[in-house]
């Protein structure tokens, strides 16, 4: 478990460069309507980490789930308060992600606190958005995102991130973005601390 959510990183830090407010001067960093974004990871990554994943944003309740054929769960993400679950369909199973909360509030808030420089237009996965070179805490990178605050490019300066191969727009279920009625609550991070496997706590 405790490699599974890093997993799903990319997509949660970079797909969800995310405020939703749009201050003056500044691009949409939330989808303002619907999307499903398949994307691909750049870069060196960890063995664990997916190459393939797709992100779907319920844009009225600034939600996002992501998904990869490789992971046996998904990942649920609420901007609004910054909480992250992982959910098991298999089992039943819904827990809390393992890294804490207040860095899954970071990830989700990033560009809130992000200093963003227009550079110009491009386009990816056949659809156009504009180049921005992103700042923050120390690290620097360049993000694409379209004029509906889909990321469509996102990487490091040492290359390292993700881009779009497919962008989809249609209308999202909610219940998608729900915690289906029965699944049970249970913290894994505490059952495996109990089993002397030693992850940190949240």
């Amino acid at each position: 478990m405790r490699r599974l959510f890093p997993a799903l990183i990319p997509g949660l830090a970079l797909a969800a460069l995310s405020s939703g407010a749009l201050a003056q001067n500044r691009p949409a960093t939330f989808p303002t309507r619907d999307v499903t974004v398949e994307y691909r990871v750049l870069g060196n990554a960890s063995p664990q980490t997916p190459r393939e994943f797709t992100v779907a944003a319920l844009a009225s309740e600034g939600r996002l789930r992501v998904e990869s054929p490789s992971m046996p769960a998904w990942a649920l993400a609420d901007r609004r308060t910054g909480r992250t679950e992982m959910v098991m369909d298999s089992m039943r199973v819904v827990t809390p992600s393992p890294i804490r909360q207040e860095e899954a509030m970071r990830y989700l808030r990033l560009a809130e606190n992000t200093r963003l420089t227009r550079l110009g237009q491009a386009s990816q996965a056949g659809q156009s958005c504009t180049n921005y070179r992103w700042e923050e805490r120390g690290q620097r990178g360049t993000a694409c995102l379209t004029a509906d605050g889909v990321l469509l490019r996102g990487v490091n300066e040492r290359g390292e991130g993700v881009e779009a191969t497919r962008v989809q727009y249609t209308r999202h279920d909610p219940a998608r973005f729900r915690v289906p009625e029965g699944y049970r609550r249970v913290d894994l991070g505490d059952m495996a601390r109990s089993l002397g496997l030693g992850l940190p706590r949240r």
